[in-house]
């Protein structure tokens, strides 16, 4: 306590001196005025200084404030996501082991992991599904390294599981410097460094590989993940607009070029804005990824279904005509009609209105999209929930 009060004073003690020389010559001001000059010129140099010194600590002042408020801002977010986080204990019992398989609970994890990006695409996607997704869509998925291996770092995976043998040349110098040792060679000390400095370079350099390959492993899965996140619909996993744009281009060359025909379904939630403006829009994020895994299940492992946007879903049929598409058309819009979603105390139900239409050549993709919107909006002018098919002249019923 004693000595905080002296460093207090001793602080505060030019500031003292100068308030006590102030009311000095204040009260009793010098005769000869280049004396009074020169207390002036003292009195200003050390105003000068406290004014500085009062600035600079200001300055510094605003700046822990700052700090402060970010960190404050941070703490709230921390706060915010361990709430939610309590709220989702782990699906495992520590008694029985068992996973659990209430809905209430996947729902809310759902919801959580689709505000939570980061989280969903870093730990949320096992590497088996990351390989099924990437393949659907349309690329070589190369072997992924092991999870296990990737979960530990390059130190401890190569003191764990990876045992160095020699090389031959080592082999070959081990067994020169028996020969050397045994005949009494005066060389052999020297012989000896040589052949340790090599073995220890040469496991240094074994160390390097295995880490180097344990980035590159990482790096690989990585770069997977992060392209499927380019790629993807966050809210459904299905492919997002871009990719879609993409697989369009893909399958209008190869029409152009073999002939190869194929047809686009677009199709639209009924009344989906109902069930946001009725029970939430967590409840409609719900909805979004049943039917996306709806439709999913009923498609073809070469068909592409996007979500075109908001409850826009459009879907790919390579090598399909007209007529099959409308049979696949129909079959996905009762599939979403029967469909029943459970959502807090109630069950949940939508269907779907499609346009559908069969790409022809010399047409361009823009306008192929505009006629099957258009065979789209011709359904919901029509009633909604049901299927309609475009031409290059116009809409017909089907």
């Amino acid at each position: 306590m004693t000595t905080r009060a002296k460093g207090t004073s001793e602080h505060r003690q030019p500031a003292d001196e100068l308030q006590a020389r102030i009311e000095q010559v204040l009260a009793d001001p010098p005769d000869d005025r280049t004396a009074l000059l020169a207390e002036y010129f003292v009195l200003a140099e050390q105003y000068g200084k406290l004014h500085h010194q009062l600035y600079k600590t200001i300055a510094i002042s605003d700046t822990y404030q700052q700090q402060m408020r970010e960190l404050s801002h941070q703490l709230e977010l921390s706060a915010e996501k361990l709430r939610r986080l309590r709220e989702i204990a782990l699906p495992i019992c520590m008694y029985c082991h068992k996973i659990r398989t209430d809905d209430d609970y996947w729902q809310r994890l759902e919801t959580y992991f689709s505000s939570h990006v980061d989280i969903m695409f870093s730990h949320g996607i096992c590497p088996d599904c990351v390989k099924a997704t990437y393949s659907k869509l349309g690329e070589r998925a190369t072997s992924l390294p092991d999870v296990e291996a990737l979960s530990l770092s390059p130190g401890s995976r190569t003191k764990a599981n990876v045992q160095y043998q020699d090389d031959e040349p080592l082999r070959e110098m081990k067994e020169l410097l028996q020969r050397v040792s045994s005949a009494g060679d005066p060389l052999t000390p020297e012989l000896v460094k040589i052949v340790e400095r090599y073995g220890k370079l040469l496991r240094r350099f074994n160390k390097t590989v295995v880490i180097s390959d344990s980035y590159q492993f990482q790096l690989h899965d990585l770069n997977m993940r992060l392209e499927l996140m380019v790629r993807t619909d966050i809210m459904t996993g299905l492919a997002n607009r871009m990719e879609m744009l993409n697989q369009l281009a893909i399958e209008q060359k190869r029409s152009e070029r073999h002939g190869k025909v194929f047809s686009l379904l677009l199709g639209d939630l009924d009344f989906f804005k109902q069930i946001n403006d009725t029970f939430g829009h967590l409840a409609g994020d719900r909805v979004l990824r049943q039917v996306a895994a709806r439709l999913r299940e009923l498609l073809r492992s070469e068909d592409v279904c996007a979500r075109w946007g908001g409850e826009e879903f459009m879907i790919l049929l390579p090598e399909t005509p007209l007529e099959q598409a409308l049979v696949v058309a129909n079959k996905l819009s009762t599939a979403i009609r029967e469909l029943q979603i459970p959502w807090e105390d109630h069950t949940l139900s939508i269907t779907i209105s499609f346009g559908v239409g069969q790409f022809e050549l010399g047409s361009s993709i823009d306008t192929f999209i505009q006629h099957v919107d258009n065979a789209l909006y011709q359904a919901k002018r029509l009633g909604r929930n049901r299927v309609e098919q475009s031409a290059v002249g116009g809409v017909t019923n089907e």
